[in-house]
């Protein structure tokens, strides 16, 4: 009988590395790519390309070696992204297309190939942009473009595929991606459930979003962040201050 098989870009760290970890430990077949980072881990499931998402050339050969290794296509989890800042500190024509190349034409561009496997399977397409596609900090327009993109292109593909393949996203907060041992008091208790997440909170989505229980949630963008997003605060509150430069 063939394994079911799930595609992860952006697998070799970070919430991408938590994805595959889990995914194979459910006993599933995991291709993944990342531009630099291979897992220390070995399996007879677990099948590694290294590429650069934002090269053509990358995408089509690691299409092939999914195809290759994989018996069936169930779950395609588009995470990988690039940041170049932005406006304030000249990020130019050229790296502003880099972030998007990664993190958002990648993401149409590898659901457009397997379509057609996905279909078969009745399958899973989780898109991960950031709480930053609705919330901004100075100088982060490459990477916020590319987040706010992928909201757009969750919502389309779930149109188009309607009836074939659910299309959804998970928009998280801040994520301790490192496994940092502990936080200042501060920085936890200004996120409202009072903790810095983790991956594996965002894992737990992938699976809910993949399961038959959410089988009638489809095209939407979950924000995860502990809250973070519904905090009103305003210059005063709780000992936050904003400094004003004039100049």
């Amino acid at each position: 009988m063939s394994k079911r098989g799930i595609i992860v870009t952006g697998g070799g760290h970070g919430i991408g590395e938590a994805i595959v970890r889990e995914y194979l430990h459910m006993g599933m077949k995991v291709c993944y790519i990342d531009h630099q980072n291979k897992l220390d881990l070995e399996s007879e499931n677990l099948f590694f390309y290294k590429g650069d998402l934002s090269q053509q050339n990358d995408l089509d050969s690691f299409v092939s070696f999914c195809h290759e290794h994989l018996d069936r296509i169930d779950i395609l989890v588009n995470n990988a992204c690039r940041s170049h800042k932005g406006i304030l500190s000249g990020c130019d024509y050229e790296q502003f297309q880099h972030a998007l190349s990664v993190g958002l034409t990648a993401p149409y561009y590898l659901s457009l190939k397997f379509k057609e496997d996905l279909m078969k399977t009745s399958g899973n397409i989780i898109n991960i942009a950031s709480s930053r596609a609705f919330q901004s900090e100075p100088d982060t327009e490459s990477y916020t473009s590319s987040k706010g993109g992928i909201v757009a292109l969750t919502h389309a593909m779930s149109v188009s595929l309607s009836g074939k393949v659910r299309v959804n996203c998970i928009a998280p907060g801040w994520i301790d991606v490192n496994n940092t041992v502990s936080f200042s008091k501060e920085d936890e208790t200004a996120i409202p459930v009072g903790r810095v997440g983790k991956p594996r909170d965002i894992v737990s989505m992938v699976k809910f979003l993949c399961s038959r229980e959410a089988g009638f949630i489809n095209g939407e963008t979950f924000t995860i962040d502990g809250g973070m997003n519904k905090r009103m605060i305003y210059h005063g509150d709780h000992g936050w201050t904003y400094s004003c430069n004039d100049e």
